[in-house]
């Protein structure tokens, strides 16, 4: 039976740079499971083990393993650990649909996705600037539109991909309101024709 493999065993033979950005992901989350309570480091404990061995896999240094079973039903399980533990199942599941259509799927190619993803984050950068721009000048400490202008700069600052996600369920609100909008406003008239005088 083959020893599983680690993020040091990876980094020791060289595959870490097989796929850097996953491989940063995969030490960043070893590094926040350690602040997690027990019930929730056992939990990122199998998801981690079972990440490594994939990206061993995908880096051609361990052969392909089954994934473990999960853990046996105990009688003294509380209902929130059933239900994690199902959650968790149904995750991977979908996560390891998600991968193998991936693989599988070329109707869209991977360029395409890039530059979409980098053109939505431009955009969202360019609507947040002129937000910041139009900022009222005098407005005090709880003006509604200083302080959204304020949460948009935070969000800019400290999650780049949620900004461009909120900006995007924005627009879409925004698109829905303005259809709505013209949805219930009347037909114009028709203008009357004035009867001669006789």
């Amino acid at each position: 039976m083959s020893e599983q493999p680690t993020l040091e065993s990876l980094k020791a033979d060289g595959s870490d740079g097989h796929d850097p950005a996953r491989f940063h992901y995969l030490e960043a989350l070893a590094r926040r499971m350690q602040a997690q309570p027990p019930a929730v480091q056992a939990l990122l404990q199998q998801r981690l083990q079972a990440a490594v061995a994939d990206y061993a896999t995908r880096a051609g240094t361990a052969p392909a393993t089954p994934p473990a079973p999960p853990l046996a039903t105990c009688a003294t399980d509380s209902p929130l650990a059933l239900l994690n533990r199902d959650l968790a199942a149904r995750a991977q599941a979908e996560a390891d649909h998600v991968r193998t259509s991936e693989s599988t799927s070329t109707s869209e190619m991977k360029s395409v996705r890039q530059f979409s993803e980098v053109w939505s984050k431009i955009s969202a950068e360019q609507q947040v600037t002129q937000a910041l721009h139009k900022a009222p000048e005098n407005a005090g400490p709880l003006n509604s539109h200083k302080l959204m202008l304020r949460s948009l700069g935070l969000m800019r600052t400290l999650s780049p991909d949620y900004l461009r996600r909120f900006m995007a369920q924005m627009d879409a609100l925004l698109w829905l309101e303005q259809t709505n909008a013209d949805l219930a406003r009347p037909a114009p008239r028709a203008p009357r024709t004035s009867k001669p005088r006789r």
